[in-house]
């Protein structure tokens, strides 16, 4: 169905609300690429990402990171930038049916993205399937939106934007995020050096 999605794909389709945005992290947040030494793991995130999740943020969605693969790195990242994780999840759908209950939101409130077969059964059942460009053919085929970039490289960014246009929401949400008093910053402030 998204194979060959464009910017405007399922303009019409509005949504009441979106109350969740799902994750998926090897293929979607990250470039599905995996670095093993044998005692630790690597993964390379988008800046441009992170700075998504938080517009996701500004505009009330509760955000979650769900990896079938246990991660230190995507628990870290998910740390950093306040959303919510659960890793080496066997059964996402199962899993979603479970933290969906507790946090009183429905299916068809639900934005998930994923990239691969292991998210194929919880994609069927939210009401916002999104996939990045190099997902598997099956994946994109279930997406009502399929971004113009590749995992890893600011796919989850094109989707948020495109979610939050479907909601009619976009310029409020921006304007919530660039006029939030803390500003955006990932940690805490950190300063250093010689003074000149």
């Amino acid at each position: 169905m998204g194979r060959g999605a464009t910017r405007t794909r399922g303009c019409g389709d509005k949504t009441g609300v979106i109350r969740a945005l799902v994750l998926d992290v090897d293929g979607v947040l990250t470039d599905g690429g995996l670095f093993l030494d044998g005692a630790s793991e690597m993964k390379r995130f988008s800046a441009r990402d992170g700075v998504a999740i938080k517009l996701a943020q500004a505009g009330g969605w509760r955000v979650l990171f769900l990896s079938a693969r246990e991660s230190p790195a995507a628990r870290q990242r998910a740390q950093e930038l306040g959303a919510e994780w659960a890793t080496g999840v066997g059964n996402k759908d199962l899993f979603l049916e479970t933290w969906l209950t507790e946090a009183r939101i429905a299916w068809s409130d639900v934005a998930f993205m994923g990239d691969d077969l292991p998210d194929l059964k919880s994609m069927r059942r939210v009401g916002w399937p999104v996939a990045p460009k190099d997902a598997a053919n099956d994946v994109r085929d279930v997406a009502r939106y399929v971004t113009q970039v590749n995992g890893g490289q600011g796919a989850v960014r094109d989707a948020v934007e495109w979610l939050l246009d479907q909601e009619g929401r976009r310029a409020e949400v921006m304007r919530t995020f660039m006029e939030r008093p803390g500003g955006f910053s990932v940690g805490r402030e950190d300063r250093g050096g010689a003074p000149a």
